[in-house]
């Protein structure tokens, strides 16, 4: 058995938790969390429904990522491991936009190598990522305010806390830039993107680029 299966047994065994917790937090009365985790456990099946519909094929290392940030977030909520554990909040959001980042990298790769008109480049890259982390942790921030406000929930306890939180953020968007820079400077971002583009099964790229 190879790690490919042992992936999807844990990416499975996630995605029925979230299942589970839906129904816990109903138990309990946490309806809000109750509407994250089946939220969450939609999101998980995105990638079935981009294989189904438009025969693209996600990694399971990347699939399995994503289910566990979920998992993390909304179940760590149901849980109360938001309560009873210092900075989980904090590891989530460093998790979470560590692994948009990392989507949005493959992304721009795929980009550059299909089209002639964008040219990936080191710096771009860095900026691009760092700046996509910080909107995606933007938005989040936006989301728990909104949850507070309307549904009465303390997802954002403090001011201080909601710039801890921008701060993992940014670690999460350099942790990816970074690395991703480096590895473009010792192989072609071309190169990169059509191995991604055929691992997400897109078809063969016939285009000369200038």
């Amino acid at each position: 058995m190879n790690t490919k299966f042992y992936a999807h047994i844990f990416s499975y065994i996630l995605k029925i938790s979230l299942f589970a917790l839906f129904f816990w937090s109903i138990h309990r009365g946490e309806y809000t969390w109750a509407a994250w985790c089946l939220l969450s456990f939609i999101v998980c099946f995105i990638p079935a429904i981009l294989k189904r519909r438009w025969k693209i094929h996600l990694p399971i290392e990347l699939e399995l990522l994503i289910v566990l940030a979920l998992f993390l977030h909304t179940g760590g909520g149901a849980l109360d491991a938001y309560r009873d554990i210092p900075g989980w909040d904090h590891i989530t959001h460093f998790l979470s936009t560590a692994v948009t980042s990392l989507m949005a990298f493959v992304v721009m790769a795929i980009i550059d190598a299909y089209t002639t008109e964008i040219k990936l480049n080191a710096p771009l890259l860095i900026f691009f990522i760092i700046i996509f982390s910080l909107a995606m942790g933007v938005i989040w921030e936006f989301c728990e305010f909104t949850s507070d406000m309307f549904f009465g929930t303390h997802n954002q306890l403090s001011n201080t806390d909601t710039m801890l939180d921008l701060f993992f953020d940014f670690l999460g968007g350099i942790i990816v830039a970074l690395p991703g820079a480096f590895y473009l400077k010792h192989t072609t971002p071309e190169k990169f993107g059509l191995e991604m583009g055929e691992e997400f099964g897109l078809p063969p790229n016939n285009k000369n680029k200038k």
